[in-house]
């Protein structure tokens, strides 16, 4: 016969080390009854909530929806305008630094915070500001000229571009007026690279 000792401080069962853990004589054998016994959860129903049957309750914080292209996210606005951002981010697997912004459904642009009216908003992404630069190659005897389309979303967009090719400005193609800040370009136009030494 198993006896079954109880701890007297808690009035729990202790383990008994000589009892058998199955009745096939297999030690790592659990039986549902004792998996319910332990958790008082049916193991293949442990991704549900008890009682229920389904889906787990609704999250009762503050939740906006939010939409972008095919995608919907709910997002929880409880915490700062940073930690707002940062979920957009990862939510939509956003992997740039480009500016975007939440449209209501009265075309309201909102701004982020905890504050913020809930219901539905659309995501937009900053379209960057597209220019053509001017490239020449020198390559052959008779240096040719090619324009490449760029598109800068930051300053430092900009300023990384302008490392990389060794200049350190931007000049309009007919024009003498050196463009020091992304802001100063307009969109479409045709620019070619200055260096340090003068124009490239």
């Amino acid at each position: 016969m198993e006896i079954e000792e109880v701890e007297k401080s808690t009035g729990r069962p202790t383990l008994n080390l000589e009892r058998r853990l199955d009745h096939d004589g297999h030690p790592l054998a659990i039986t549902a009854a004792d998996a319910v016994a332990a958790s008082g959860v049916p193991p293949w129903n442990w991704r549900e909530t008890p009682g229920n049957g389904g889906e787990s309750q609704s999250y009762c914080g503050r939740v906006i929806s939010v939409k972008w292209g095919d995608y919907t996210r709910r997002i929880g606005i409880d915490g700062s305008t940073d930690a707002i951002k940062e979920v957009i981010r990862c939510a939509f697997r956003l992997r740039t630094k480009r500016a975007f912004w939440l449209e209501d459904e009265d075309q309201i642009i909102r701004s982020l915070d905890r504050d913020m009216p809930l219901g539905n908003y659309v995501l937009h992404l900053d379209e960057g500001l597209a220019i053509k630069v001017c490239l020449y190659d020198e390559s052959d005897h008779i240096p040719a000229m090619h324009t490449e389309d760029k598109i800068f979303y930051t300053e430092d967009d900009y300023r990384n571009f302008l490392s990389h090719r060794g200049w350190s400005c931007l000049r309009e193609l007919d024009g003498y007026r050196n463009i020091d800040s992304m802001d100063d370009l307009r969109p479409g136009a045709i620019y070619r690279g200055v260096n340090y030494r003068g124009v490239n």
